[in-house]
């Protein structure tokens, strides 16, 4: 990539770039968008789903919590509501929790998608921008042979002339 870059460089140093036209720009200009949309779309999958694996520790944080608190309860004293109602409790949590880890996973596969899309957006960009860079270069190679060509006409021209005022024979009177 670094030579194209460079051969690129050649092209602006040596040909004003200014008349240059890339007929693909609004082409290359809507992948760029594309490629920023699914951008923007991957960051908003991973926010969600980091949110999510925050949410799944901290259920389960709790949940430890709750279970050491019922553990400690029951060493102390022995009543079979109180038990059962903690109980009932740490289903929930475990049922709250089972629910987080699908979403998560879904979320990671969505995730993954969005990141293949990213790439797939990404490549046909660098295919665009590389084709743009072949076409200035070309461009560049036509400006330098327009201005050889022109510089061998001027040359002939200035030849010609020179031979000319040299052929004509000078008359005496």
């Amino acid at each position: 990539m670094a030579s194209t870059v460079s051969g690129t460089a050649t092209v602006a140093r040596d040909v004003d770039a200014r008349g240059f036209v890339y007929a693909l720009e609004p082409v290359h200009q809507r992948q760029q968008w594309r490629l920023d949309k699914a951008m923007t779309v991957l960051a908003q999958a991973q926010k969600q789903l980091a949110e999510t694996e925050a949410r799944l520790t901290q259920l389960l944080a709790t949940h430890d919590e709750q279970a050491h608190q019922l553990g400690q309860a029951l060493m102390q004293r022995l009543d079979p509501a109180a038990h059962r109602r903690h109980l009932g409790y740490l289903t929930s949590l475990r049922k709250q929790w089972l629910e987080l880890d699908q979403t998560r996973q879904e979320q990671r596969t969505n995730c993954e998608q969005c990141r293949q899309q990213c790439l797939r957006e990404q490549v046909r960009l660098e295919g665009l921008t590389q084709h743009k860079e072949d076409a200035l270069a070309q461009y560049g190679d036509e400006m330098r042979q327009r201005n050889l060509n022109e510089q061998d006409r001027d040359w002939l021209a200035r030849s010609a002339s020179a031979r000319t005022s040299f052929d004509v024979p000078k008359q005496h009177p």
